[in-house]
């Protein structure tokens, strides 16, 4: 299979541990009694501040609701977009070094690549002073969580691609 097929299954399984990572904090969010806690804080933290005057409690209910509906799917959309490029960049890395993307591989691609592209985001946007971010530990878990579903989607979806496509009988 050709790179560029790969790094097509790399996006897919970008999407998909950016889709896991989402999810993971959701639930811890939710577990918390807090809903949507986490992309708040960070949309308000990478977006720009998240504070507006009124003085109608109708308009101040109406925008406020529309400008978190869509700094929530402005940060929704950048975060895929990152986990998309982290997905190709995991398949680029191990295709170029000979190392096979699996389960075991993506997690310490996911560990290291996702968590440094995460805290050098915070570092750039100043989110530390602004928000309470989770945890170290959390974060790492969470991307390494993130970057053995990667590999793991890689794989299966490597040899599945592998398997229906017919080989050159020429």
């Amino acid at each position: 299979m050709g790179l560029q097929a790969q790094a097509k299954i790399g996006v897919q399984a970008g999407l998909l541990a950016g889709t896991v990572v989402a999810a993971t904090f959701f639930v811890a969010d939710l577990a918390r009694l807090v809903p949507l806690a986490t992309p708040v804080a960070l949309s308000c933290s990478f977006l720009g501040p998240c504070k507006m005057s009124f003085d109608t409690p109708l308009v101040v209910e109406s925008l406020t609701i529309i400008l978190l509906g869509s700094r929530l799917a402005a940060l929704t959309l950048l975060h895929l977009l990152v986990f998309s490029a982290l997905g190709a960049g995991a398949v680029a890395l191990c295709h170029y070094s000979r190392v096979p993307l699996n389960a075991l591989t993506g997690a310490l691609y996911g560990l290291v690549a996702c968590s440094v592209v995460f805290y050098t985001a915070v570092w750039f946007s100043n989110a530390a002073t602004v928000i309470v971010l989770p945890s170290l530990g959390s974060i790492l878990l969470v991307n390494l969580l993130a970057g053995a579903v990667m590999g793991g989607y890689f794989q299966l979806a490597s040899r599945k691609a592998t398997v229906t496509t017919p080989t050159d009988a020429g």
